[in-house]
């Protein structure tokens, strides 16, 4: 039976004037951006559809020191989970694993990526960054998908069509860049910190600098990796992309 989202035709993306869409037969989609992002600038949306796999790329050009742009990634994945939750059954949820890995109803269905242009230090401007997210589109060639409980697709979980994500991330990139402009980055963060798993049940979670802080009264305060180097860790992806 089919379902609403498909990967094997490529349909249109509806974008805003910001973005510059570029098609990509590259399965890393990162990597891809970072090769256009000194040539062709901030707005650059780098998409890469394939059986079994949606991934992209938007290249940014901060005004701020990598200090305060590296919060770009968290609005990135609060982009990202917010276009799953508009495109997805209402009933489930989709929820963030510290720092870049996406779940759906509690299994893993992808996560984001982030690059930062060479040689920039903590006060520097950097010359551009690059945010990207991929996602198990489908698990069509598994034999027994259920033998991978831990993750999900798109497909299976009858998700709207590609496009409609990836339109739908890059207005909420627009819009969450505006508030934290207009608001402050808390205005971001704390939107990240709404869809962080697990649930904080007592004390008090909060993003403090590059860090998530969870304060309990039995600990008195955890802090984690600063968030840069602790990319990667949730060890949601392979050299391949995203782990089934």
């Amino acid at each position: 039976m089919q379902t609403a989202f498909e990967t094997e035709q490529a349909g249109a993306i509806a974008l805003p004037p910001p973005y510059t869409l570029h098609r990509t037969d590259q399965k890393d989609v990162l990597r891809e951006a970072v090769r256009l992002a000194p040539t062709d600038g901030a707005g650059t949306l780098v998409v890469h559809q394939s059986a079994g796999h949606l991934a992209f790329a938007v290249v940014l050009e901060p005004e701020q020191p990598l200090e305060q742009a590296q919060m770009a990634f968290l609005l990135g994945m609060v982009a990202v989970a917010d276009a799953l939750a508009a495109h997805c059954p209402p009933e489930r949820s989709v929820r963030l694993n510290w720092p870049d890995e996406l779940r759906y109803d509690k299994a893993r269905i992808g996560g984001g990526r982030f690059e930062v242009a060479p040689n920039t230090g903590p006060q520097d401007v950097p010359d551009w960054l690059v945010f990207a997210a991929e996602l198990i589109a489908d698990r069509d060639h598994l034999a027994e998908p259920g033998a991978y409980p831990d993750s999900t697709s798109l497909k299976e979980e009858a998700f709207d069509p590609a496009e409609d994500i990836i339109s739908t991330f890059a207005s909420y990139m627009m819009l969450y860049f505006d508030r934290w402009a207009h608001d402050g980055v808390d205005a971001v963060t704390n939107r990240y910190l709404m869809r962080i798993d697990p649930p904080l049940l007592r004390g008090v979670r909060r993003i403090e600098g590059d860090r998530l802080v969870e304060v309990t009264p039995s600990s008195g305060g955890k802090r984690s990796t600063p968030l840069l180097e602790g990319l990667g860790s949730t060890g949601w992806r392979d050299a391949t992309g995203p782990k089934l």
